[in-house]
């Protein structure tokens, strides 16, 4: 008989092939899967990991600082971000057709603007510490001081140097959050 060959593998009483054993969710790499049990859900950005590692303080006063943090990154991104992709073999870019809200846009950039003015305002060092703990992309590692830091709290002594960063960036993180 002519025709396809048949698949290799445990069958079902029909005779249709076993989904079984089959594990179909991608768990990740054992970096990814530690990952995801040292930090959870906030192992994606710098800040997340910073808060799951006991370093923006406790209780309410850490979530805040997180939302406030996040909030700021994401209308700086919204705001600076370089455009659409467009794809290569067509004019066209990908998007959808929502309704914007103009105001609440502006009132966004706005705030964003006295956010980064409050931060920039603080000097340089606090300035460089604040980027890079809540608006530069580090969804893995990074920065450098700050893995030093999350190290540091599990199994080890914090050098003061890291530990000043940190500072600089909660100084600036907590006159923004007020």
């Amino acid at each position: 008989m002519a025709g396809r060959k048949r698949k290799a593998g445990k069958r079902t009483a029909s005779g249709r092939l076993s989904r079984a054993a089959v594990d179909c969710f991608d768990r990740g790499t054992a970096q990814a899967q530690a990952m995801q049990v040292l930090y959870g859900t906030d192992g994606a950005d710098a800040i997340g990991r910073a808060y799951r590692m006991g370093l923006l303080g406790q209780g309410n006063e850490a979530k805040t600082l997180l939302d406030t943090a996040r909030k700021v990154a994401n209308l700086y991104w919204r705001a600076y971000s370089t455009g659409s992709y467009k794809c290569p073999l067509s004019d066209r870019s990908g998007g959808s057709v929502v309704e914007l809200d103009h105001e609440r846009i502006k009132r966004g950039e706005e705030w964003l603007r006295e956010t980064l003015q409050i931060a920039r305002g603080m000097g340089h060092n606090v300035s460089s510490s604040f980027d890079q703990l809540v608006i530069d992309v580090h969804p893995d590692s990074g920065p450098a001081w700050l893995d030093r830091l999350c190290y540091a709290v599990r199994c080890g002594v914090p050098s003061l140097a890291d530990k000043k960063r940190l500072r600089e960036a909660l100084d600036a993180l907590e006159a923004i959050s007020r």
